[in-house]
Protein backbone atom coordinates (compact mmCIF):
# COMPACT_ATOMS: atom_id res chain seq x y z
CA UNK A 1 0.00 0.00 0.00
CA UNK A 2 1.42 3.37 -0.91
CA UNK A 3 -1.32 5.97 -0.79
CA UNK A 4 -3.10 7.58 2.14
CA UNK A 5 -6.67 8.83 1.79
CA UNK A 6 -8.54 10.53 4.65
CA UNK A 7 -11.87 8.92 5.47
CA UNK A 8 -13.91 11.66 3.83
CA UNK A 9 -12.16 10.98 0.53
CA UNK A 10 -13.02 7.29 0.27
CA UNK A 11 -14.65 6.89 -3.12
CA UNK A 12 -17.73 4.78 -3.76
CA UNK A 13 -19.41 6.63 -6.63
CA UNK A 14 -18.31 7.11 -10.24
CA UNK A 15 -18.87 9.48 -13.15
CA UNK A 16 -21.33 7.27 -15.02
CA UNK A 17 -21.12 9.33 -18.19
CA UNK A 18 -17.38 8.66 -18.36
CA UNK A 19 -17.97 4.94 -17.79
CA UNK A 20 -20.07 4.71 -20.94
CA UNK A 21 -23.65 3.49 -21.16
CA UNK A 22 -22.95 -0.24 -20.86
CA UNK A 23 -20.76 -0.06 -17.74
CA UNK A 24 -22.85 2.73 -16.20
CA UNK A 25 -25.91 0.45 -16.37
CA UNK A 26 -23.99 -2.20 -14.42
CA UNK A 27 -22.48 0.12 -11.80
CA UNK A 28 -23.62 -0.73 -8.28
CA UNK A 29 -22.75 1.87 -5.68
CA UNK A 30 -21.82 0.54 -2.26
CA UNK A 31 -21.07 2.56 0.87
CA UNK A 32 -18.83 2.99 3.90
CA UNK A 33 -20.54 0.19 5.82
CA UNK A 34 -20.14 -0.96 9.41
CA UNK A 35 -17.36 -3.43 8.62
CA UNK A 36 -15.29 -0.72 6.92
CA UNK A 37 -15.97 1.73 9.74
CA UNK A 38 -14.82 -0.81 12.32
CA UNK A 39 -11.69 -1.61 10.32
CA UNK A 40 -10.76 2.07 10.09
CA UNK A 41 -11.40 2.58 13.81
CA UNK A 42 -9.30 -0.47 14.70
CA UNK A 43 -6.51 0.64 12.38
CA UNK A 44 -6.25 4.00 14.06
CA UNK A 45 -6.26 2.44 17.53
CA UNK A 46 -4.01 -0.55 16.74
CA UNK A 47 -1.65 0.82 14.11
CA UNK A 48 1.80 -0.75 14.13
CA UNK A 49 4.28 1.00 16.40
CA UNK A 50 7.72 2.37 15.68
CA UNK A 51 9.67 -0.75 16.63
CA UNK A 52 7.60 -3.10 14.47
CA UNK A 53 7.62 -0.60 11.61
CA UNK A 54 11.42 -0.37 11.84
CA UNK A 55 11.78 -4.18 11.86
CA UNK A 56 9.56 -4.44 8.78
CA UNK A 57 11.57 -1.78 6.92
CA UNK A 58 14.79 -3.60 7.82
CA UNK A 59 13.42 -6.97 6.63
CA UNK A 60 12.46 -5.39 3.29
CA UNK A 61 16.16 -4.91 2.53
CA UNK A 62 16.45 -8.70 2.21
CA UNK A 63 13.00 -10.08 1.34
CA UNK A 64 9.88 -8.83 -0.38
CA UNK A 65 7.54 -6.44 1.37
CA UNK A 66 4.87 -9.15 1.12
CA UNK A 67 7.03 -11.84 2.75
CA UNK A 68 8.05 -9.44 5.52
CA UNK A 69 4.39 -8.70 6.25
CA UNK A 70 3.63 -12.42 6.31
CA UNK A 71 6.39 -13.18 8.80
CA UNK A 72 5.50 -10.28 11.07
CA UNK A 73 1.71 -10.47 10.74
CA UNK A 74 1.53 -6.83 9.65
CA UNK A 75 -0.84 -4.72 7.56
CA UNK A 76 -4.12 -6.65 7.65
CA UNK A 77 -6.37 -5.66 4.73
CA UNK A 78 -10.05 -4.98 4.15
CA UNK A 79 -11.82 -4.74 0.82
CA UNK A 80 -15.49 -5.73 1.10
CA UNK A 81 -17.71 -7.10 3.85
CA UNK A 82 -19.67 -10.33 3.49
CA UNK A 83 -22.83 -8.24 3.07
CA UNK A 84 -21.24 -6.25 0.23
CA UNK A 85 -20.12 -9.47 -1.48
CA UNK A 86 -23.71 -10.71 -1.25
CA UNK A 87 -24.89 -7.49 -2.89
CA UNK A 88 -22.47 -8.11 -5.77
CA UNK A 89 -22.76 -11.88 -6.08
CA UNK A 90 -26.29 -12.65 -4.85
CA UNK A 91 -27.63 -14.64 -1.92
CA UNK A 92 -27.46 -18.10 -3.48
CA UNK A 93 -24.69 -20.24 -1.95
CA UNK A 94 -21.62 -20.56 -4.16
CA UNK A 95 -20.49 -24.18 -4.47
CA UNK A 96 -16.78 -23.57 -5.11
CA UNK A 97 -14.39 -20.62 -4.89
CA UNK A 98 -10.78 -20.28 -6.02
CA UNK A 99 -9.17 -17.15 -4.58
CA UNK A 100 -5.97 -16.43 -6.52
CA UNK A 101 -3.16 -14.76 -4.54
CA UNK A 102 -5.03 -14.75 -1.25
CA UNK A 103 -2.22 -13.31 0.88
CA UNK A 104 -2.91 -13.82 4.58
CA UNK A 105 -6.58 -14.56 3.88
CA UNK A 106 -7.88 -11.35 5.47
CA UNK A 107 -9.86 -10.44 2.33
CA UNK A 108 -10.80 -14.06 1.59
CA UNK A 109 -12.49 -14.50 4.96
CA UNK A 110 -15.31 -12.13 4.01
CA UNK A 111 -16.17 -14.53 1.16
CA UNK A 112 -16.22 -17.68 3.31
CA UNK A 113 -19.87 -17.34 4.46
CA UNK A 114 -20.97 -17.28 0.80
CA UNK A 115 -19.04 -20.35 -0.38
CA UNK A 116 -19.28 -24.03 0.47
CA UNK A 117 -15.81 -25.04 -0.70
CA UNK A 118 -12.83 -22.65 -0.78
CA UNK A 119 -9.36 -23.12 -2.24
CA UNK A 120 -6.68 -20.43 -2.45
CA UNK A 121 -3.34 -19.97 -4.17
CA UNK A 122 -0.37 -18.00 -2.87
CA UNK A 123 3.28 -17.70 -3.92
CA UNK A 124 4.62 -16.20 -0.67
CA UNK A 125 5.71 -18.97 1.76
CA UNK A 126 4.91 -17.02 4.97
CA UNK A 127 1.52 -15.95 3.62
CA UNK A 128 0.74 -19.53 2.56
CA UNK A 129 1.58 -20.70 6.08
CA UNK A 130 -0.77 -18.10 7.54
CA UNK A 131 -3.57 -19.33 5.27
CA UNK A 132 -2.96 -22.93 6.34
CA UNK A 133 -2.87 -22.01 10.04
CA UNK A 134 -6.21 -20.23 9.68
CA UNK A 135 -7.79 -23.34 8.17
CA UNK A 136 -7.99 -22.06 4.57
CA UNK A 137 -6.74 -24.58 2.01
CA UNK A 138 -3.90 -23.23 -0.10
CA UNK A 139 -1.84 -24.34 -3.09
CA UNK A 140 1.57 -22.65 -3.23
CA UNK A 141 1.66 -22.05 -6.97
CA UNK A 142 1.90 -19.16 -9.42
CA UNK A 143 -1.06 -19.91 -11.66
CA UNK A 144 0.43 -17.88 -14.51
CA UNK A 145 3.35 -20.33 -14.66
CA UNK A 146 2.21 -23.56 -12.99
CA UNK A 147 -0.85 -25.84 -12.99
CA UNK A 148 -3.17 -25.67 -10.01
CA UNK A 149 -2.57 -29.29 -9.10
CA UNK A 150 -6.28 -30.14 -9.02
CA UNK A 151 -8.27 -31.25 -12.06
CA UNK A 152 -11.36 -29.15 -11.42
CA UNK A 153 -13.14 -25.93 -12.27
CA UNK A 154 -14.88 -23.41 -10.06
CA UNK A 155 -18.15 -21.51 -9.79
CA UNK A 156 -16.24 -18.40 -8.70
CA UNK A 157 -12.63 -17.35 -9.29
CA UNK A 158 -11.38 -14.17 -7.62
CA UNK A 159 -8.24 -12.13 -8.38
CA UNK A 160 -8.35 -9.48 -5.70
CA UNK A 161 -5.54 -6.93 -5.96
CA UNK A 162 -3.26 -9.49 -7.56
CA UNK A 163 -2.98 -8.43 -11.21
CA UNK A 164 -0.95 -5.30 -10.41
CA UNK A 165 1.57 -7.40 -8.45
CA UNK A 166 1.91 -10.23 -10.99
CA UNK A 167 4.81 -10.70 -13.40
CA UNK A 168 2.44 -12.04 -16.09
CA UNK A 169 -0.99 -10.51 -15.41
CA UNK A 170 -2.43 -11.23 -18.87
CA UNK A 171 -1.42 -14.88 -18.60
CA UNK A 172 -2.87 -15.03 -15.09
CA UNK A 173 -6.20 -13.64 -16.31
CA UNK A 174 -6.37 -16.23 -19.09
CA UNK A 175 -5.62 -19.02 -16.65
CA UNK A 176 -8.30 -17.77 -14.24
CA UNK A 177 -10.85 -17.89 -17.07
CA UNK A 178 -9.83 -21.44 -17.96
CA UNK A 179 -10.60 -22.51 -14.39
CA UNK A 180 -14.21 -21.26 -14.54
CA UNK A 181 -17.15 -23.59 -14.92
CA UNK A 182 -19.35 -22.71 -17.94
CA UNK A 183 -21.68 -20.59 -15.80
CA UNK A 184 -18.93 -19.46 -13.46
CA UNK A 185 -17.99 -15.89 -12.60
CA UNK A 186 -14.66 -14.10 -12.38
CA UNK A 187 -14.13 -11.23 -9.92
CA UNK A 188 -11.26 -8.83 -10.54
CA UNK A 189 -10.27 -6.15 -8.03
CA UNK A 190 -7.64 -3.70 -9.22
CA UNK A 191 -6.32 -0.47 -7.73
CA UNK A 192 -6.45 2.45 -10.14
CA UNK A 193 -4.54 4.28 -11.47
CA UNK A 194 -2.70 1.14 -12.58
CA UNK A 195 0.82 1.18 -11.09
CA UNK A 196 2.14 -2.36 -11.46
CA UNK A 197 5.27 -4.10 -10.22
CA UNK A 198 6.05 -7.56 -8.92
CA UNK A 199 8.17 -8.87 -6.08
CA UNK A 200 11.53 -10.44 -6.96
CA UNK A 201 13.01 -10.86 -3.52
CA UNK A 202 13.60 -7.35 -2.17
CA UNK A 203 13.44 -5.87 -5.70
CA UNK A 204 10.24 -4.59 -7.34
CA UNK A 205 10.78 -4.68 -11.12
CA UNK A 206 8.28 -3.80 -13.82
CA UNK A 207 5.97 -6.67 -14.81
CA UNK A 208 6.91 -8.74 -17.85
CA UNK A 209 3.43 -8.00 -19.22
CA UNK A 210 1.26 -4.94 -18.66
CA UNK A 211 -2.50 -4.66 -18.67
CA UNK A 212 -3.99 -2.16 -21.08
CA UNK A 213 -5.61 0.18 -18.55
CA UNK A 214 -3.14 3.00 -18.15
CA UNK A 215 -5.54 5.97 -18.07
CA UNK A 216 -5.20 8.17 -14.99
CA UNK A 217 -8.97 8.55 -14.85
CA UNK A 218 -10.61 5.81 -12.74
CA UNK A 219 -13.57 5.57 -15.08
CA UNK A 220 -11.53 5.47 -18.29
CA UNK A 221 -9.13 2.90 -16.83
CA UNK A 222 -12.10 0.69 -15.92
CA UNK A 223 -13.42 0.97 -19.47
CA UNK A 224 -10.00 -0.01 -20.82
CA UNK A 225 -9.80 -2.98 -18.46
CA UNK A 226 -13.26 -4.19 -19.47
CA UNK A 227 -12.89 -3.70 -23.22
CA UNK A 228 -9.19 -4.44 -23.79
CA UNK A 229 -8.55 -7.23 -21.28
CA UNK A 230 -11.79 -8.94 -20.21
CA UNK A 231 -13.86 -8.71 -23.42
CA UNK A 232 -11.17 -10.41 -25.58
CA UNK A 233 -11.36 -13.36 -23.16
CA UNK A 234 -15.06 -13.71 -23.95
CA UNK A 235 -16.18 -12.07 -20.70
CA UNK A 236 -18.94 -9.55 -20.09
CA UNK A 237 -19.33 -7.36 -17.02
CA UNK A 238 -22.21 -8.29 -14.72
CA UNK A 239 -21.55 -5.79 -11.94
CA UNK A 240 -19.05 -2.99 -11.37
CA UNK A 241 -18.36 -1.23 -8.07
CA UNK A 242 -15.82 1.03 -6.43
CA UNK A 243 -14.35 0.46 -2.96
CA UNK A 244 -11.34 1.60 -0.96
CA UNK A 245 -8.78 -1.15 -0.38
CA UNK A 246 -7.78 -0.52 3.23
CA UNK A 247 -4.74 -1.47 5.29
CA UNK A 248 -3.75 -0.92 8.90
CA UNK A 249 -1.44 1.99 9.52
CA UNK A 250 2.01 2.13 11.09
CA UNK A 251 4.40 4.61 12.72
CA UNK A 252 4.34 6.73 9.56
CA UNK A 253 0.61 6.80 8.71
CA UNK A 254 -2.55 5.93 10.57
CA UNK A 255 -4.28 4.27 7.61
CA UNK A 256 -3.49 3.28 4.03
CA UNK A 257 -6.02 3.06 1.21
CA UNK A 258 -6.09 2.49 -2.53
CA UNK A 259 -8.93 3.20 -4.97
CA UNK A 260 -10.25 -0.16 -6.22
CA UNK A 261 -12.45 -1.20 -9.10
CA UNK A 262 -14.40 -4.43 -8.48
CA UNK A 263 -15.58 -6.12 -11.67
CA UNK A 264 -17.78 -9.23 -11.64
CA UNK A 265 -17.68 -10.92 -15.07
CA UNK A 266 -19.00 -14.05 -16.75
CA UNK A 267 -18.67 -15.67 -20.13
CA UNK A 268 -20.59 -13.89 -22.84
CA UNK A 269 -23.54 -15.89 -24.15
CA UNK A 270 -23.03 -17.20 -27.73
CA UNK A 271 -24.53 -15.02 -30.44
Amino acid sequence: MSERLPQEQFRYSADRASLGAELAARFQELDFDQAAQEFVANSREMRHGRVLTWIQRLARLFVSDFDANGWLGMYPMHLASSEQWRALLGNEPIASLLDVGAGSGAVTRALLPLCRDVLTTETSPPMARRLARSGIRCRRVDLALEPLGEERRFDLVTCLNVLDRASYPKRLLRRACELLLPQGRLVVALALPYRPFFYDGAATPEPLERLSCSSLSWELAVRELATRELAPLGLEIVTLSRLPYLSFGDAERELYALDDAILVARRRAPG
